[in-house]
């Protein structure tokens, strides 16, 4: 059974490339729907996902794929609910 995670990513020391690779990573995961949000802190300090796996492993699997080896250290809480905006479960349509 799919359940929702929330990430939080506290960002010890990462070089500033690191943090660019990681927004571009997560902008590619959720176009393809492997996760459902993510937030970062104004000062790069932290990053905030939400994701839905199988399992906590497969969450963790994702979470180890980002490129900040060495220099985070994240917090996997499942969820027992996960509520959004509906502005965020369907997107305006531009027919321009």
């Amino acid at each position: 059974m799919k359940q929702y995670y929330r990430v939080e990513i506290e960002i010890v020391q990462a070089p500033t490339e690191g943090i660019a690779d990681s927004i571009g990573k997560l902008n590619t995961w959720l176009a393809e729907g492997r996760i459902q949000t993510f937030g970062v802190a104004e000062d790069e300090s932290r990053i905030w996902i939400t994701l839905i796996a199988d399992s906590e492993y497969d969450a963790w699997e994702t979470i180890g794929i980002l490129p900040f080896d060495g220099y985070f250290e994240p917090v996997l809480t499942p969820l027992a609910t996960y509520n959004q905006s509906i502005d965020l479960q369907f997107p305006v349509i531009c027919l321009n």
